[in-house]
Order: C-alpha cells, then sequence, then structure tokens
C-alpha cells in the first residue's frame, strides 16, 4: 500500500514517482461537507439528464437508432448483423428481453445511470490523480453541467455507451484493477470500433513506462485478455453466424464515405453510387488514389473536417441546427481545447495524467482523416474535461486531503 502524504500534498510516488505496475493511486478521503457537495453535484447532473430526456419534448431516435435496433431484433431472432458493431444493439437486446413494453424508456434510464456514473468516475480519477479532493469535485462539476454531455444522453446512439466504457476503462486502470479495466475498454470498442487504437496506445504506453520492471511485469496480461475477451467472443459468435470472424462490419463503407467527406458534406449515397466498390481493400485504393489526384483538395478536406469537430462555430447540419446551439457547441469546443490541452501541457510529465490524452489524439486524427460528426467528440470530452480540472486547482490546495482510501 502506498504511503499516505502530508496533508495537502499528493503522493510522490503516486504523481511524480514511478510507480510498479501493481501500485494503485491513493484517493484522498473527502470530509463530511466535501461528500455533500460531490453528491449534489451527481444528483444535479442526474435531474439535468432526466429533465432533457423525459420533459423536454426532443427526439430520442436518431436515424442511426433505428438500424440499431433493427441489429437487435436480428439478436433476439437468434441471428447476426455484421455491419454496425453489436456492442449497442446487444444492450438493447438486453432491455427489449426484460422490458418490451417500455424499450425506449429504459433505456434512456440506462444511458442516464451511465452518465451518472462518468460524473463520480471523473471524481474519482481526479481526486486520485492529483491527490486533490477539490480537483475530483471541479471535474465532476464540469462534466455534470457540460451542454454537450447532457443533451446527447436523450439519443439512442452509441456516444452514451462508449464514453461510459471508455472513460470507466481509464478509471479501473488507475485503479490497477486491470481485468475489469479491460473488460470495459473491449465492450467500448464493440459499442464503437474507432476507439479500439486507444487500448492499443495504452498497452504500448504501460510497456515503456514500466520498461525497468521484469518483463511480466512490463506485458499488464490481465488487461489485454480481459479486453480481448469481449472482441473474441463477439468475433467468433459472428464467425458461427456468418462464416466470417469480424467485430464490425462497417469499415469499406466508412473508408468510402470518407474519400468525398468535407466537414458538414458527407454523401451516404455514395456506396449505390460505385457498386464495384465492395471490399475494404478496393475502398482504401480509392481512397488514396482521391489523395494522389487532388492533394490539395485533399488536404482542404481534412481542414475541414477537423473543424466539424472541433471548430468554434458549428456547421448548420444542413439547416437542422440553429445558431444558439451552434454558438453553444462551438464555445463548448473552444472550453474544452483551451483547458483541456492547457491541463494535460501542465501534468504532461506526470504519466497518469498524460495517458487521458490518448482518446482525444486518436478519435481527433482518425474523423479528421475519414469524415466528421459533431457527435464523434462526444466520448473525448469526460477526458478534457478531468484535464480542465487541473488548471482550476492549485497543486496542494486541499488541507483535507489528511487520509487515503
Amino acid at each position: 500500500m502506498n504511503k499516505t502524504a502530508p496533508a495537502g500534498e499528493p503522493s510522490q510516488s503516486g504523481l511524480h514517482g514511478r510507480m510498479r505496475p501493481t501500485e494503485s493511486l491513493s484517493r484522498p478521503l473527502a470530509d463530511s461537507r466535501q461528500r455533500k457537495l460531490l453528491m449534489g453535484i451527481i444528483a444535479l447532473g442526474a435531474l439535468l439528464r432526466i429533465g432533457i430526456c423525459f420533459f423536454a419534448h426532443l427526439p430520442v431516435m436518431h436515424h442511426d437508432s433505428f438500424e440499431y435496433f433493427k441489429q437487435a431484433d436480428t439478436l433476439l431472432a437468434g441471428g447476426y448483423t455484421d455491419f454496425f458493431p453489436n456492442g449497442y444493439p446487444l444492450m438493447i437486446a438486453a432491455v427489449k428481453a426484460l422490458t418490451p413494453a417500455h424499450t425506449i424508456g429504459a433505456l434512456l434510464l440506462v444511458q442516464i445511470a451511465m452518465s451518472a456514473a462518468t460524473i463520480w468516475f471523473a471524481y474519482d480519477m481526479g481526486a486520485r490523480l492529483s491527490g486533490n479532493v477539490k480537483t475530483g469535485l471541479i471535474a465532476a462539476a464540469l462534466l455534470a453541467i457540460f451542454p454537450s454531455q447532457i443533451n446527447y444522453v436523450r439519443w439512442l446512439t452509441t456516444e452514451v455507451p462508449t464514453a461510459f466504457f471508455l472513460f470507466g476503462g481509464f478509471f479501473f486502470y488507475l485503479r490497477k484493477q486491470y481485468s475489469w479495466a479491460g473488460l470495459f475498454l473491449g465492450y467500448a470498442t464493440l459499442v464503437r470500433s474507432n476507439v479500439s487504437p486507444v487500448f492499443l496506445l495504452l498497452f504500448i504506453a504501460h510497456f515503456i513506462h514500466y520498461r525497468r520492471e521484469p518483463l511480466l511485469q512490463r506485458i499488464p496480461l490481465k488487461l489485454i485478455g480481459a479486453t480481448l475477451l469481449p472482441l473474441l467472443a463477439i468475433g467468433f459468435y459472428c464467425q458461427n453466424k456468418t462464416g466470417k470472424f469480424s467485430t464490425a462490419g462497417n469499415n469499406q463503407i466508412n473508408i468510402l464515405y470518407a474519400v468525398t467527406a468535407s466537414g458538414s458534406y458527407i454523401d451516404f449515397g455514395l456506396a449505390d453510387k460505385m457498386p464495384g466498390i465492395n471490399t475494404t481493400g478496393k475502398a482504401v485504393h480509392l481512397y488514396i488514389e482521391h489523395a494522389k489526384a487532388d492533394p490539395t483538395g485533399f488536404i482542404k478536406q481534412k481542414l475541414a473536417n477537423y473543424w466539424e469537430l472541433w471548430g468554434f462555430f458549428a456547421s448548420s447540419a444542413n439547416g437542422g441546427r440553429g445558431i444558439g446551439s451552434r454558438l453553444l457547441l462551438g464555445a463548448g469546443n473552444l472550453f474544452l481545447l483551451a483547458f483541456g490541452l492547457t491541463g494535460w501541457w501542465m501534468q504532461r510529465r506526470n504519466f497518469n495524467v498524460a495517458l487521458l490524452i490518448l482518446p482525444f489524439v486518436i478519435v481527433t486524427i482518425l474523423h479528421t482523416m475519414l469524415f466528421a460528426m459533431p457527435r464523434y467528440t462526444y466520448p473525448v470530452e469526460p477526458f478534457l474535461l478531468l484535464l480542465a480540472a487541473f488548471v482550476f486547482v492549485r497543486p496542494g490546495s486541499d488541507a483535507s486531503a489528511s487520509k487515503a482510501q
């Protein structure tokens, strides 16, 4: 067990020294006032999410939602659709089997619970990483009231589950609970396959950081094994049903869309226009040839994609997004980039904090190179908000952190 730091001082072994792979960061113990404040923050976050889901009279079904429900019905019928990753359809199928008459309402409640849990994760990780309860409380508060984190809970799409499982994977990783961390990271990939490079980079970073340890300790076997478990399970199930080992079958179409995608413009009818591009290899070849034929246009496309993800004035979404929504999205992006990246820079020499930038890097690069929608940044936002909390708290300012859990 780590020794407890003196009051108001973060543990040097936990923050700046080289911990062993099995040593968990301690979390400072909050006093009664801070515990009440935390419960109030989580309650406020939950109430805001309940309000937008059940009382704002806003739509909850995205056009992708109907496809997820179709894949869920196929799973319930004993079949398998190898298109969208089946992590979210599996959730829908489970809820539908339990409450067939109230599936949508029950799914919204599940997503509200997941989003509220990410607020707790943010508190625990912030306090644990900084040795300071205030950092955790600020991280939780930012996540509880951040507009996009509230708004997307009402959509029955992959945003909330991806954020929950991805953020939860890092939550358990910091606790050195590698089996749980792996299961969460693996299931995050089953929900949205574009986050798979995150756990690969995490494995590599872990291996390099603990390079002075014996080889078997440098390789997080529990983490790797637990991550692969849900992926292998769904892959072999797909093979049993379709004859092909796969965890997601939409890679080819996503690469094809990326050929002409530029910011908010995505030609979703491109597959019908190019029926001969029917394999991932052919789509990749077309993508490369497009880039070589018009490099200047290609670069402009990618810059437009980046702006669609992180720009300070969001697109109109083909007329479906008003000026107020566009400004609010842009202001949120400005806050996330300004404070999130500043917090990362301030803590860049702290290995455990520096890891939190991985989802931002992966999602930004991937969707800049493919195609972009503002909602694709949702699973990254908790990480940036947690990093932002480090900007607002002076190190060692929490005099109540006299004990560790």
